[in-house]
């Protein structure tokens, strides 16, 4: 047997034992009789490809996605789009707009589920792309604590052209700060807006609702379409209770 994969296959029983918590890298590793900077190599490969998954860069590792996909079971993330997706295709029913339930993962934007509005011109969302190109994705972080967002930018970086006009650290914890303070977030960019709110679950910011729609079609809606997704925010939190 090649010996990374009979390694990939050894940590992945290893956390799928240990399944409810998040295993740090030196246990693993240690446990496993891996050499850390080997283990540490082959969990980054297995994080690319959504096997396993880290909340954040100082905690451990967790099952990804991916093999709960394949297995056919649930997680967490799965677990919130069942709750919510009947919420999301509501909304889109509602204002016949595109709605998006988003989560941040590693250092990426997910959308969890998405429901597309009838129109001759939409928005075309992406599944998912990086965390700091994405509305849906920054009014997630504008909620993190000082040490939460510290430790995600030690996953992702800096924005970089993911966000142009960004350029020190201090102008992100402004604008972060700025999205924090304001019930809904809305950018336009390139004739396109969106329009994101967090969502929380017993006050800890767990995904996030948008809207993704042509710019024309704000004019005259925008607070409509803004005091919906607050509405839907607002339920989606009495509905994860």
């Amino acid at each position: 047997m090649i010996q990374v994969i009979e390694r990939v296959a050894r940590i992945l029983e290893y956390l799928a034992e240990n399944r409810n918590r998040e295993v740090p890298l030196t246990e693993i590793a240690d446990s496993l009789d891996i050499n850390r900077a080997t283990c540490a190599n082959i969990l980054k490969s297995m994080k690319e490809l959504s096997l396993v998954e880290q909340s954040d860069y100082r905690k451990g590792y967790l099952l990804g996605d991916r093999i709960f996909s394949m297995a056919g079971t649930d997680n967490g993330s799965n677990k919130l789009a069942r709750r919510l997706s009947p919420l999301v295709d509501a909304l889109c029913r509602d204002v016949n707009e595109n709605v998006m339930l988003a989560v941040i993962k590693n250092d990426k934007r997910v959308l969890l589920h998405t429901s597309v509005g009838n129109h001759a011109i939409e928005a075309k969302t992406i599944p998912e792309m990086r965390a700091w190109k994405a509305t849906t994705a920054k009014v997630i972080l504008a909620q993190y604590s000082p040490e939460r967002l510290a430790n995600f930018l030690k996953v992702a970086g800096m924005p970089g052209k993911d966000w142009p006009e960004i350029l020190t650290k201090q102008e992100l914890f402004d604008a972060l700060a700025g999205m924090k303070g304001r019930k809904c977030v809305t950018v336009i960019n390139h004739h396109f807006a969106c329009m994101a709110i967090p969502v929380f679950c017993r006050g800890e910011v767990v995904a996030s609702l948008g809207f993704y729609l042509p710019d024309m079609r704000l004019e005259g809606r925008s607070e409509l379409l803004e005091e919906k997704l607050v509405d839907a925010a607002n339920l989606a939190e009495s509905m994860l209770e």
